[in-house]
């Protein structure tokens, strides 16, 4: 019995420790160092690529990073937090902001409450390093009179602009709904929102004419705490993918707010926003995209993204234990077949690991199983209509967009995980491993393969004709 009662402790230690939505802070044992480990793994240093620009500019930089969720983006995103605040750094105070804690990702969404959720967030955080309690953000007057004329009709425009100059200690008219109130108001009350963006629309100059200032006084603050300035950080925004009704309409509201560079969140600090992923294919601006972990070459051949995924799984599970949990004889190779089914997905490692562990005694039978439930998942959200799409992702290592058609497909495939990015000198594409290995799927890409053939053999016998 005592032995039965230390497996369960120990199963249980190590099922949480493989939370697989748990993103991870650089001093957490758990914690990989990817690009340090292997830049071959994804590409490059994402790191030295998400940080140059803000350490080396002078002016303030407004970068857009991407990543399906759960690649590690936002691991990645604590990472670079830290490496900006340094000391012997860009030493810069680090706004990190979860867009599930202040947007309502399941809606559309607008430049006013992305911006009041960055005012509040940021003073929130200058507060807390100032010593002070971070539940005063957002109170002072100025914020105050915003809120005010945003959420009140009757307050004239100009009524705004006089009380900008009003006198120290005059009482705030706007006390009844400040700070976290605020933001959480324009989160849970679609009716406010609506209020909000119109008076916006009807102002915007005037608008983030005070955003600015505001951001501008929070900066001055930082830099009287020995910091260099501000880097905001928003992340989870590639989340925003709304419910089955009114997808399209989320990724488009989306769209219209960073297309062309998005003027209108372009701040006076540093700043860092993150993107849904199938936004990608529609920006014409510069795009950070957070690879999977290379597991092979677009030859097939294995790659450095196999030695770091089992380095991320030892990290979780020290390998005396994963024997425990896999199997003496028969662990090492179980791993290794989970490693390639993921694609290279890390949530997908560590959620499969965290089910493996989950199971009281894991025989073959059963581990097959658990990977076929999983497969299923992926394999649910392909419609019959995109197989020769997908078909021609895998053979051609790359997203066709022909038509409209092809890319409602891409929007949908990239953003449910079926298609992965991975990355060498230049970017490539294939699908998921469950997903690739679908019959229909299967069939699907030998037929294309015989039509290409029997096509490039009418175009030789042609051209021997012409000759």
């Amino acid at each position: 019995m005592a032995d039965r009662v230390v497996d369960k402790k120990l199963r249980r230690t190590y099922y949480n420790r493989c939370n697989p939505d748990e993103s991870l802070p650089p001093d957490d044992p758990r914690y990989v160092d990817i690009d340090a480990k292997s830049p071959e793994a994804r590409g490059r240093n994402w790191s030295d690529a998400l940080a140059s620009r803000i350490e080396l500019s002078e002016k303030p930089v407004c970068e857009f990073f991407t990543g399906l969720p759960g690649s590690g983006k936002s691991t990645e995103l604590k990472h670079l937090a830290a490496r900006l605040e340094d000391e012997d750094g860009a030493r810069l105070l680090p706004v990190l902001i979860d867009a599930e804690t202040v947007l309502d990702i399941y809606n559309q969404i607008d430049v006013p409450e992305i911006l009041v959720a960055i005012l509040y967030k940021t003073d929130e955080v200058v507060l807390t390093a100032e010593g002070k309690d971070p539940k005063d953000a957002l109170k002072d007057g100025r914020f105050a009179r915003l809120w005010h004329w945003l959420t009140t009709t009757e307050v004239e425009l100009s009524s705004l602009e006089a009380s900008v100059n009003a006198k120290a200690g005059e009482k705030d008219v706007a006390e009844i709904s400040g700070g976290a109130k605020a933001v959480l108001d324009l989160k849970t009350i679609p009716t406010l929102r609506e209020k909000v963006r119109a008076k916006v629309a009807a102002n915007m100059t005037t608008f983030i004419a005070q955003v600015k200032a505001a951001l501008v006084a929070l900066n001055k603050r930082a830099k009287k705490l020995k910091y260099n300035g501000i880097v905001v950080i928003f992340d989870s925004l590639e989340k925003l993918r709304g419910i089955s009704t009114n997808w399209t309409e989320v990724l488009t509201s989306a769209e219209r707010i960073f297309t062309g560079g998005a003027p209108y969140l372009q701040l006076p600090v540093h700043v860092i926003y993150t993107l849904p992923p199938a936004l990608v294919l529609r920006l014409s601006e510069p795009v950070h995209f957070l690879p999977m972990l290379k597991l092979h070459d677009r030859a097939g051949n294995r790659a450095a993204g196999f030695d770091v995924a089992r380095e991320l799984i030892r990290q979780r599970v020290p390998d005396e234990h994963l024997r425990e949990f896999f199997g003496a004889t028969s662990g090492e190779d179980r791993v290794e077949r989970l490693i390639a089914w993921s694609g290279g997905y890390p949530r997908e490692i560590v959620r499969l690991l965290q089910s493996f562990i989950a199971a009281s005694s894991l025989d073959e039978p059963l581990f097959k199983r658990l990977l076929s439930q999983a497969a299923d998942q992926y394999r649910r959200t392909v419609p019959e209509n995109a197989l020769r799409w997908l078909a021609r992702v895998h053979l051609e290592k790359r997203l066709i967009i022909d038509d409209d058609t092809h890319r409602a497909t891409v929007d949908l495939m990239v953003q449910n995980n079926v298609v992965l990015r991975y990355l060498n000198d230049a970017e490539w594409f294939d699908l998921h491993p469950a997903v690739r290995d679908m019959p229909a799927l299967r069939d699907e890409i030998a037929r294309f393969q015989a039509e290409q053939k029997r096509m490039r053999a009418e175009q030789e016998k042609s051209s021997r004709s012409g000759g």
